[in-house]
């Protein structure tokens, strides 16, 4: 995030093809646009809504309040040139945790990528800082200096600490960048402790973080200071309070002055609490400095005491004078607010825009929350609102929506997590909560989303802003142009005109099944039928996920939906399910009769379930299964049903991956013969035209210093005997062949890439153009066979072609290619 300026607030608070069909890994804006006709390009663009998930740290130029840089929570980075008109996404090799301008040169900014420990599941993350000389087009590393590490193979794969890299680095990962307004060749870097990309602080891990610094542009980097904290929230260089080589670091639990010479540091007085956020602004007179400390509410009785919430402080945080005006006066039991996060214009420091919950209780709480965003316009003196919304509608009337609050209310977004004012004017900032990004531009009289586009027919096309991963996307047999996406946490969406504007249409859909749909079945002979998969557990089958492992839980909903006009409207297809079914693959016998049609369901943690009378009925089938129950996908080959069953965890315990079969159409099951130790299977691609021949797709697991037995494995005589066919120690979600020529195979991956092979698998190639870092399935246009969908984990469809593009925006010009 921006960070130079001198005002601080301190903050508490798979894929199978039958006929037509491909269906993949069974796994107010009030202003009306004409959506673009924009697939046609080949170059890799992002289809779907826009929307759908966390959006963070909105970033502005100081020279340019056009140029706005921001990021998801799932590795997704993005940039626009026009005010949020557009966007554009990149990546960084891992999530950005910070954004930064430099002061001095409008073509520059830097982006610092989080670094984590190894786990099998997600693998290792080294956080670098990046630089971009273009404004984003493309970056390079200066931090650490890569040309100290030795050779390095598959970076994500191996477990390392980054002191085990480059020796004089901390064990950190960057929180935050500040360039010296003063000076910009001087930068300085926050790095917190390491941890686990989902976890807590290991035990024994000093609770320290580290203060990084360079003089030349990151040329060479010292260790300036440890301070006390396991957060960097502030870093405040250069003549705050008139002393030269003063940086003023503020972390969760201290504030604190580091001289960046010597390194010595002295304590500053701060009120209590636990800090959640600090910025500032210098002004063109006085800096001041802004904190928040978390409300506590056993301070009910004195909250007007200046104990609590927002603080100021125009002496460099030698003192601090309440700022809360009148937000904590008069506040009844059970409404103590949460201040959230806020941001400060730099050029003005006396404007600040504060994100507020106001909680609730009682049978009637959740319609009560308030969602607000105050603003200052005197330092902290007065605050008055300028939005407000609670879960059913914007209280305050002065918001330009789209789809998702159309569908589901301000209540699915939330909390306001974080704000960005322009630096150079306080009317124009940004505002993102867990939905969506927004922005005014007068001051907060009126908001506006940046996400999507609203078209004439009520449907939506995305502006580049997509936030959420989806499994599946499946064509219509009967009408080309119609394509339904398999979201997370956002159900589904219909195009009807070939992927170009897209629909939300989920009546009939239970609202407590209503978050995930996991897979989309076409009947592939009656026009208009087609069956869903849904549950309100969202992003299996990743780790973090799990839990217990039990998944028995009366909050866990989700069944089977049907539809007899296209997935236009739905209803329950659920008699004989348990109501608690995480449902996940669904398969067609094709060879069944219409009317009454063979399904097998697999359901996490249950097993499979089979319907003979399409849907509306259905009988636990899960004779032969063992401890593994954790179902994912079906496939048939022949006579031959496969069902695949992922890893799982049950607390630190791990289940393995297991894949079963049955010859007597789900009448019992026997396990099959995986690849040798594999233990993380994850798709089963089999060919249409020869079943015997079949690839899985694999996670691998750690051994020494490395991971193994993961990669792409195939068969050529019905999983008798297998054989890797790509790299053991890349994470491959799922595979796809080309339609026209099953020697051509298509594979995503959890590993910053897509690779395609035209001689079975004999060398692969991966598809440039094309780096997102958490890939799910490959699926080829029936329509265009150049051209390929590629589902992420995050950033909804990549579309392009096959054999990918010259055009990589935001490209890495010094990773090594052996890292990826």
């Amino acid at each position: 995030m921006k960070r130079y300026n001198y005002t601080i607030l301190l903050v508490t608070g798979c894929l199978m093809v039958h006929l037509f069909l491909i269906t993949a890994c069974s796994r107010k804006d009030t202003l009306t646009e004409k959506p673009e006709n924009n697939l046609t390009d080949k170059t890799w663009k992002i289809i779907g809504p826009g929307a759908g998930g966390g959006v963070f740290i909105p970033t502005i130029s100081p020279f340019d309040t056009n140029l706005v840089f921001t990021k998801g929570d799932m590795t997704g980075a993005f940039v626009t040139y026009d005010g949020g008109k557009s966007w554009k996404l990149f990546n960084l090799m891992a999530v950005v945790q910070d954004f930064e301008f430099d002061p001095a040169d409008p073509e520059v900014v830097y982006a610092a990528s989080r670094g984590y420990l190894y786990d099998e599941d997600r693998g290792s993350g080294l956080s670098m800082l990046y630089r971009s000389e273009n404004k984003g087009e493309t970056w390079k590393v200066i931090y650490p200096d890569i040309n100290k590490i030795g050779p390095l193979e598959k970076l994500q794969s191996i477990s390392f600490l980054p002191s085990d890299l480059i020796k004089e680095i901390p064990d950190g990962s960057i929180d935050m960048i500040r360039v010296d307004p003063a000076d910009n060749r001087r930068i300085y870097l926050g790095l917190s402790p390491l941890k686990p990309y989902i976890g807590k602080l290991p035990d024994k891990t000093p609770r320290m973080i580290f203060l990084m610094g360079t003089e030349n542009k990151g040329k060479d980097w010292n260790l300036i200071a440890q301070v006390p904290g396991t957060e960097v929230l502030g870093i405040f260089p250069s003549d705050l309070n008139g002393e030269k080589n003063e940086v003023t670091v503020i972390t969760e639990e201290t504030c604190m002055k580091v001289n960046s010479k010597t390194g010595e540091t002295r304590v500053l007085p701060h009120p209590e609490g636990k800090i959640v956020k600090a910025e500032s602004g210098p002004g063109s007179g006085e800096t001041i400095l802004y904190i928040i400390t978390k409300i506590d509410k056993s301070t009910i009785g004195d909250i007007t005491s200046g104990i609590c919430g927002i603080f100021r402080s125009s002496d460099g945080g030698e003192s601090w004078q309440d700022a809360n005006g009148s937000l904590l006066e008069n506040v009844p039991a059970g409404r103590l607010p949460l201040f959230l996060s806020l941001d400060v214009c730099e050029s003005r420091p006396e404007v600040v825009y504060l994100s507020v919950v106001t909680p609730a209780e009682g049978p009637e709480a959740m319609s009560q929350v308030r969602y607000e965003i105050y603003k200052t316009v005197n330092s902290g003196d007065n605050w008055e609102p300028v939005y407000s919304a609670n879960s059913e509608e914007v209280l305050s009337h002065n918001f330009n929506d789209s789809w998702l609050n159309k569908s589901y209310g301000p209540g699915w977004g939330g909390d306001v997590l974080t704000l960005g004012v322009a630096p150079t004017n306080p009317d124009i900032c940004y505002a993102t909560d867990y939905g969506q990004a927004y922005k005014t531009s007068n001051g907060g009289q009126t908001w506006n989303q940046v996400c999507s586009k609203n078209n004439p027919d009520g449907s939506v096309t995305s502006r580049g802003l997509d936030l959420t991963g989806c499994y599946g996307l499946v064509f219509d047999p009967f009408d080309k142009n119609h394509l339904i996406i398999s979201y997370i946490d956002i159900g589904l969406f219909h195009s009807f005109d070939g992927g170009k504007s897209w629909h939300h249409l989920v009546e009939g859909i239970p609202n407590k099944w209503v978050n995930t749909c996991y897979h989309i079945t076409f009947d592939p002979t009656v026009k208009g039928r087609v069956w869903s998969t849904w549950a309100n557990k969202h992003s299996l089958p990743r780790k973090s996920q799990f839990g217990d492992g039990l998944f028995q839980s009366d909050y866990y909903k989700g069944g089977v939906a049907f539809s007899e006009d296209g997935g236009r409207t739905w209803q329950k297809s659920n008699n004989g399910l348990p109501e608690n079914s995480i449902c996940t693959g669904l398969l067609l016998d094709p060879e069944s009769p219409e009317n009454n049609r063979i399904l097998y369901l697999s359901i996490f943690n249950q097993g499979v379930y089979k319907s003979t009378d399409g849907g509306k009925s259905w009988v636990n089938s899960g004779n032969g299964l063992k401890n593994n129950r954790y179902g994912w996908e079906l496939r048939l080959t022949g006579k031959r049903i496969f069902l695949l069953c992922v890893r799982g965890w049950k607390g630190e315990d791990v289940i393995d991956g297991v894949l079963y079969y049955s010859d007597d159409e789900a009448g019992s099951w026997q396990e099959a013969v995986l690849p040798e130790e594999v233990i993380a299977p994850s798709d089963l691609l089999v060919d249409p035209n020869d079943p015997g021949h079949m690839y899985l797709s694999c996670w691998p697991k750690h051994s020494n210093e490395s991971d193994i037995c993961g990669g792409l494995y195939v068969t050529r005589d019905g999983g008798k005997s297998w054989k890797q066919s790509f790299d053991e120690r890349v994470r491959v979600f799922a595979a796809a062949f080309d339609p026209r020529n099953s020697n051509t195979i298509f594979i995503n991956t959890f590993q910053n890439g897509a690779y395609r092979t035209d001689d079975s698998g004999k060398t692969w190639e991966r598809i440039p153009g094309y780096r997102y870092k958490w890939g799910h399935c490959p699926i080829p246009d029936p329509h265009n066979p150049d051209m390929l969908y590629l589902t992420t984990y995050g950033v909804s469809i990549y579309y392009g072609p096959s054999n990918g593009s010259t055009e990589e925006f935001g490209r890495i010009e010094n990773i090594p290619d052996s890292w990826w």
